[in-house]
């Protein structure tokens, strides 16, 4: 149950950064979004999964202040909708 409710919060994320990318974006909702996935992936550290939350934490807290390039929010777009639907099996 735990890990359909975390997939749905990284399937919410992937959307957001989806959206990012055509330019319609809510700065405050980057750093909450961000925080969480940093503080998830600092949890379960030891996985490969972790990473890629760090990975789309970094990616979301940096857009906050930087113009970060579309390909790479596309990556962890993709990334985390990856990680989404493979918690749903």
């Amino acid at each position: 149950m735990i890990m359909q409710v975390l997939g749905l919060a990284d399937l919410i994320i992937s959307a957001f950064l989806g959206a990012m990318v055509y330019g319609i974006s809510v700065k405050m909702l980057a750093i909450i979004f961000g925080i969480y996935l940093l503080g998830k992936g600092a949890m379960f550290i030891s996985s490969l999964a972790s990473m890629i939350d760090i990975f789309a934490g970094i990616v979301l807290v940096s857009s906050y202040f930087f113009n970060i390039p579309q390909f790479v929010m596309v990556i962890a777009a993709l990334l985390l909708l990856q990680k989404a639907i493979f918690s749903f099996f």
